[in-house]
Order: structure tokens, then C-alpha cells, then sequence
């Protein structure tokens, strides 16, 4: 199912909550309000972690559709389009913060990339929780409930250890196997792949983004070669494709539209890149696939 336009993009802070950079809400009651409608594919500007304690259904994370079963947490980063569709009331907890929520909180970047839990391009399957960590989580996902509904002194930082601990538990049991770049987390990858976060719909070049960290194209290729496995143009190029697919899936704007939102002055030059990165023309792309 795809969006009349472009791909729908919730927010933490909104008009009715303007300083929201936190939530916690259960499963329950969002099947509730929403009288168990499944809502259509979209994405967050925020990290979203879901708890299913009970439930069966699928997930859809990108490009790949999970099942959803009892003690399965799943982790969505900033961007990745999502989708819940739950067949009955499930039971459990969907907690939602924001980057400004990991600086009040004195929770590092380092940390999230380093417990290697968020996976922004790539799949994304849940993690099944053993016997005895569940207890724990349960333990800690009422706790931070209840400092959430409070207005404590210091709320942000109670919420903030104990996201922390949760985080912690579920690195302890995850079986998800640890890319090259987690035993050590090069500042220049680090800042390298914010800037492309951040740029990568204008600026496709190495050029630009070595400019920037001051070192020679030539030196940040090689950087990011030894520590994730490929080069710095090969990255670029990957988040490009990695956009166009989702927009070209999960929206119905034209491949030209698209072509100029990614930054590509000819639509001709946006279906060749396409085309030498998955295979595809981008109208193959989109009819291979039925949402």
C-alpha cells in the first residue's frame, strides 16, 4: 500500500507536544485508540524500540516482514519506513525517543551505535528474549512507565538509566552477529557517516565530505574501507539506493520527482545509477514488488 504522495513522516514533537523528545505507551492502548487499524508504511524521525510480551502478527521494516510472536523486541532507527499489523490485541510496550532525549540523558551516540542493536540499512530482525532476561525487562519497562506518568525532579535522567540497563540486557542476549567496525568505532566513520546522513541527497561525491572531516578523498576511502568493508563512495552510493528504494516502494512520487529529491540533475542519470545498483530500472523496481 502505498501514500498519495511521498512517504508519511511522524514526529516525537508536534503541535499538541511541542517538547515531546520521549514516549512510552502500551501496545495495548494503541490498539485501543486506534481500534486495531493498521496504519500504512511510514517513518520516524525518531528511534522507536517495540516490546511484543504477547501478540502475532507482522512487522514490516523496510523491506522485509517479520512475524511477530511473544518476547520479541524489535528496533527501528530514524528513517526506516515500518509498519505494525497485529492480528489480535497484542500486549507489551513501544517506546519512542529522539536524539535530544540521548543528549538530556548524557546517553552517547557511540553507545547506540556500539550495542549494535539499530540497524538503519540493513534487515533489521527482532530479538528473541530468553526466560530469564523477560522477568527483567518487564521489570524495567513498568518502572520507566511509571517515571514517565510522574513529574519527578529527575524524571529524564531516571528514564534515561534505566533505557540504558534495558539496552544493556538486550545486547547481553543478542545473537545478531557484530559488524567489523563494533569492536572499534573510528571517529572519522562516525563523523563520515553523519555527514552523509545529513547530505547525502546533495552531495554524491567524496570530495565534498572529505573536504569537510579535512582529509584527502584518497585517505577517507581507505578509512572506511579497513572499518566497515567498503569504500566511502561505495557507502554514498548504498544510502542513495538505499532512499530511492524506499521511495520508490512505499510512495507513489514519479521516478523523475524522485530523481530530483536525491539530488540527480537528469532523471536519465538517477535510472542509470538505479539500474547499475540494483539491476532494475526503477519502474522494474517498483512493479517487482506488491505492497
Amino acid at each position: 500500500m502505498k501514500n498519495a504522495h511521498g512517504i508519511k513522516v511522524y514526529r516525537l514533537a508536534n503541535e499538541a507536544f511541542p517538547k515531546r523528545f520521549f514516549n512510552i505507551d502500551s501496545m495495548e492502548a494503541i490498539y485501543e485508540r486506534t481500534n486495531g487499524k493498521t496504519n500504512k508504511p511510514h517513518r520516524h524521525d525518531f528511534y522507536t524500540i517495540v516490546w511484543v510480551g504477547k501478540g502475532e502478527g507482522r512487522h514490516l521494516i523496510d523491506f522485509n516482514s517479520y512475524p511477530i510472536s511473544d518476547n520479541l523486541v524489535f528496533f527501528v532507527s530514524p528513517g526506516q519506513i515500518h509498519q505494525i499489523d497485529t492480528t489480535a490485541k497484542p500486549k507489551g510496550y513501544i517506546i519512542t525517543f529522539s536524539n535530544d532525549f540521548l543528549v538530556r540523558s548524557n546517553i552517547s551516540t557511540e553507545f547506540i551505535t556500539n550495542i549494535n542493536l539499530f540497524k538503519p540499512y540493513s534487515e533489521s530482525p527482532p530479538l528473541a528474549l530468553t526466560s530469564d532476561v523477560v522477568a527483567r525487562i518487564k521489570a524495567i519497562m513498568k518502572e520507566m512507565q511509571e517515571f514517565f506518568n510522574t513529574d519527578e525532579s529527575f524524571k529524564y535522567q531516571a528514564l534515561g538509566a534505566l533505557m540504558k540497563l534495558f539496552l544493556i540486557h538486550c545486547n547481553k542476549v543478542c545473537n545478531l552477529e557484530r559488524p567489523k567496525e563494533m569492536n572499534e568505532v573510528s571517529p572519522v566513520l562516525q563523523d563520515f557517516r553523519h555527514l552523509v546522513e545529513v547530505h547525502f541527497r546533495q552531495w554524491h561525491k567524496v570530495k565534498e565530505y572529505a573536504e569537510l572531516l579535512f582529509v584527502t578523498p584518497k585517505h577517507l576511502n581507505t578509512v572506511i574501507k579497513n572499518a566497515i568493508g567498503c569504500t566511502a563512495k561505495e557507502y554514498i552510493l548504498d544510502r542513495i539506493s538505499m532512499e530511492a528504494k524506499r521511495m520508490l516502494l512505499y510512495s507513489t512520487n514519479s521516478a523523475k520527482q524522485i530523481a530530483a529529491e536525491l539530488g540527480f540533475k537528469e532523471p536519465l542519470h538517477f535510472s542509470a545509477f538505479f539500474k547499475k545498483s540494483t539491476g532494475l530500472s526503477p519502474t522494474e523496481f517498483r512493479n517487482s514488488t506488491t505492497q
